[in-house]
């Protein structure tokens, strides 16, 4: 025969069932709130993100342009035969590259019609003003009549000679017994040569005046890119910036108290949003500069040929 509950007793154990049961909704709730403080307070505490170092250099230096200017040749001899006075251009630029054959196998100068122009403008200058040198009385040079018509250059060299030669053998003959009008002749970096001869009257008397122009065109060798480097320079000045900022934040962040909650991970945030903007350029201005610094070796091998 089953038992049978008293009346008071089914009370008592109703009571203890639905006290049960508010333990358990206390408990379940201190669980979660202790859940919540955890991961609100601690949990989203956010990492500093690393910040990578930008230490590549761009490289300025390239190697020079060069100029050579001899200083000018008279002719020792005053007066010759009439016939071998004579001088012209395809014969002074023939003899010119025959020499530079003889001398090491060098390669042929091209005749270059705008490095002509530059050759006949200061000849043209020189009996004008009545000067026989390098640089005029105003300044005047190879270097800015080559400015003047445009002729932009690597390499860029003059040979003068005065007086009367012995044809275009004898007045290339005299420059190759001259230590640096032989030097320009035989200067492997010139590519191209330009002439000009003429008779004429200075200092009272009628002589020759003959100008060899040698060059190198701009061309042969492209120049590192202007844009790309005045891009890196920008982008130095903003990563700059941006470090400057990077400090003040995480010295705010150091300073935030306590080192937690939602404050605290909004500035955290913000840090490593900043962080990820300046690596990501960090990386983009380092490809830059190895591009650029890969032009400028380029440009100097080159020059160097």
């Amino acid at each position: 025969m089953a038992d049978v509950m008293l009346p008071s007793e089914a009370v008592a154990a109703a009571r203890k069932r639905k006290a049960l049961r508010r333990l358990v909704i206390i408990l379940i709730a201190v669980v979660a709130l202790g859940l919540a403080y955890w991961y609100f307070e601690k949990q989203l505490s956010l990492p500093l993100a690393g910040l990578e170092s930008f230490g590549n250099s761009v490289k300025t230096s390239m190697d020079q342009v060069q100029q050579e200017f001899p200083g000018p040749l008279v002719a020792v001899t005053k007066s010759a035969p009439k016939k071998s006075n004579t001088l012209t251009v395809e014969g002074v630029v023939s003899s010119t590259n025959e020499q530079r054959a003889l001398n090491g196998g060098l390669p042929p100068l091209a005749e270059s019609a705008t490095l002509d122009d530059i050759a006949t403008l200061r000849i043209d200058d020189m009996f004008t003003q009545q000067y026989f040198a390098h640089v005029g009385p105003q300044g005047e040079s190879a270097i800015t009549v080559a400015s003047s018509v445009g002729y932009q250059s690597l390499a860029l060299g003059e040979n003068l000679a005065l007086g009367l030669y012995a044809g275009d053998e004898g007045v290339v003959n005299a420059w190759m017994n001259s230590v640096g009008h032989r030097a320009n002749i035989l200067d492997a970096h010139y590519t191209q040569i330009g002439v000009a001869v003429r008779e004429g009257t200075y200092d009272g008397q009628s002589t020759w005046i003959a100008v060899q122009i040698f060059g190198r065109p701009a061309a042969d060798c492209p120049s590192p890119d202007n844009n790309l480097k005045t891009s890196i320079d920008l982008s130095e000045s903003q990563l700059s910036t941006m470090s400057s900022e990077l400090a003040t934040e995480k010295s705010d962040i150091a300073d935030t108290n306590p080192p937690n909650g939602p404050a605290y991970n909004q500035k955290v945030e913000d840090y490593n949003n900043l962080v990820s903007q300046y690596n990501n350029l960090a990386a983009q201005t380092k490809a830059a500069v190895t591009q650029y610094n890969n032009e400028v070796d380029a440009f100097n091998s080159c020059l160097a040929e």
